[in-house]
This record gives structure tokens, sequence and C-alpha cells, in this order.
């Protein structure tokens, strides 16, 4: 019997959380020959999430959950997810909402016992969005396979990892983290579902779109620094633009035809202080990236008294080095 992990990032979704998950059961419930762990990661839920989700654990010893301390974020979610089960044969990581049909996992197991290492649901339609935000979804796939050399157009989070694909992602060193990106980078075999989105269960969605700007923009710095050469771009245009201007000017001096006043002045002082504010703008968006990475501070923090799921797969291993430290620390000192 083959053990796969199936995890579920959840920030305040009391209402539909019990629900969901046993929808979720029921649809796994169907495939044979694998045995399945439905692991609910909340991440830091103001509400009853997580009490509600160990009540009904406590019937159903496959449902577990894993508390993390605070709010980190989505992408920390699915981190401390993968880090928890990187023992099973594999993961399956879904949304809480149920705009993941749970439906797919059955396929999913299917082309991974075909030899896939990584099976992912991507997007055939895009449910009852908004035009403008459809626009600007396209916009965004498009910046991010120019600047990046990556296609993610249409995946989503919907994915099924084996355990070797689980193990090197847990590896990877970074902070700043994008789940469908490092997966895709990674390059491992893989096989696309087509699915369409279904309705939230939410009565409002988490993203607004002041958080989809700001996830985009991690996104694609977090996978190159290419658009730092755009301050060189436009350092050059405004240059050229410069000259081009000041020879315009020195032109009607020297022929007499100069009329009096700013203006070629205050057009100068404008392009170039709007380029100099742009470029400030975007080294600090890097400049904060690395600032992130180098406190090397932990991803997340897990909530064990909140947990029903064993952390012992995500402390053991600080734990064993600190012991081993601690060990040459002593025999250094004997000696």
């Amino acid at each position: 019997m083959k053990s796969v992990a199936v995890i579920v990032p959840a920030l305040n979704e009391a209402a539909n959380i019990v629900t969901n998950m046993a929808h979720v059961r029921t649809c796994l419930d169907t495939v044979p020959g694998v045995t399945f762990t439905l692991i609910v990661v909340d991440d830091g839920s103001t509400d009853d999430t997580a009490r509600l989700v160990r009540e009904a654990g406590a019937s159903d010893p496959l449902l577990k959950v894993l508390r993390l301390n605070r709010h980190f974020g989505k992408e920390s979610a699915i981190y401390a997810g993968l880090c928890a089960t990187r023992e099973f044969d594999a993961c399956v990581v879904m949304d809480s909402d149920l705009q993941h049909p749970p439906e797919l996992i059955a396929q999913m197991i299917e082309h991974w016992q075909g030899g896939a290492r990584v099976v992912e649901a991507v997007k055939q339609s895009r449910g009852n969005e908004t035009r403008a935000r459809r626009a600007l979804v396209q916009i965004y796939y498009g910046l991010f396979r120019y600047l990046t050399k990556l296609s993610i157009r249409g995946e989503s989070d919907f994915k099924l990892l084996d355990k070797t694909v689980v193990s090197a992602y847990c590896q990877l060193p970074e902070h700043g983290r994008f789940f469908r990106g490092l997966v895709k980078w990674m390059g491992y075999h893989a096989v696309q579902i087509p699915f369409d989105v279904a309705e939230s269960t939410r009565q409002r969605s988490a993203w607004g779109n002041t958080a989809l700007f700001r996830y985009a923009i991690n996104s694609i710095t977090s996978f190159t620094a290419y658009p730092l050469q755009i301050v060189t771009l436009l350092g050059g245009l405004t240059f050229f633009v410069s000259l081009l201007i000041g020879g315009m000017a020195l032109f009607d001096k020297l022929s007499g035809a100069a009329v009096d006043g700013f203006t070629t002045v205050i057009l100068l002082i404008l392009i170039i202080g709007s380029v100099l504010m742009f470029s400030v703008g975007l080294i600090g968006i890097y400049v904060g990236r690395i600032y992130e990475e180098v406190k090397r501070r932990p991803g997340y923090l897990i909530d064990q008294e909140g947990s029903t799921l064993d952390t012992a797969a995500v402390t053991g291993k600080a734990v064993s080095k600190t012991r081993t430290a601690k060990a040459k620390t002593k025999g250094a000192d004997k000696s």
C-alpha cells in the first residue's frame, strides 16, 4: 500500500472546513491501493479552524491538523506541510475551498503510478473571474515567461509530487518561495490534467487585488534579476533624450530662436527624476529580498500543542543537528 499525504493550507476557514474535508475524504476513499492522510495546515487562523479539524479528527484518525504559530502565508504553509510529509510516497497539495476538485486526485494517482514524478492540474477555465482580472493574469503569465524563461500559464498549486520531488523541494535553501515556479524550475517529468475552476465555498476571497499584485511582484523577483537591467535601459534612454533635447536647445540658442522660459529644463528634470525614483524603487525590492534571505529566519514555526500531526519529521533534523553540535562541543572541551 502506497502512502499519500494530501496537504490543504487553510486560513480562517471555520465556516466550511469540516464539510469540505469530509467531501475530500469521500473522494479519497474511492481510490484503491493507496492509504491517504489528509493534513490541514492551519496558517495561524484567528477563528476555530484548527479546533474544528481536531474535533473532526477524533473520529477520523487519517485527518490531521498542522498548526503554525501565526500567519506566515500560503507559501510557508505549503512548505511546512511538505517538510512534515517527506516520508510519504507522494504528496498532493490543494486549496481548502474546493476550487481544486478533489475528484481529480484519482487521475493524479494513476499518472503517478504510471511513472510521472509531478502531476499538475492546469486551469482550463478560470471560473467567474472578471474580464479585467483575467486580462491582468494573462499579462502576468506573459511577463513571468519572458523574464524567467519558465511558463506557468494556467497552472495552479493543485499538484501531486513524488517523494523524490518533495525531498528536492524541501532541500532548496531560499526563504522566499514560489511553489509553482520552483516545481517548474526543478524540471521533473510532469503530466498535466485540465480542470475547470469550481465556485469557491468562501463568501469572500482572501486574495484581493493588492495581495495578488504583491504576490506577482514577489514571484517574479524571486526567480530573476532581469528587471534590474531595466534600470540600465532607462538610464540609456534618458541619456539619449537628454542629448536630443539639449542639442535642440543649443541649436535654438545659437540661431537666436531661443524662447524665454524653462520648459526644456522642467521636462528634463521630470524625466530624469521619474527614472531615478523608479530605479531606486526597483533596486529597493531586490535589496529587501536580499535582506529577508540573509536573516535566515525559518519560514514557519509550528504550534505543537495545537497540532495533531506528529511534527518529529519537521523538527527531528534540527534537533539532531543541535545534539551533534553539543556533542562536538563537549568533546572539544574534554580534549
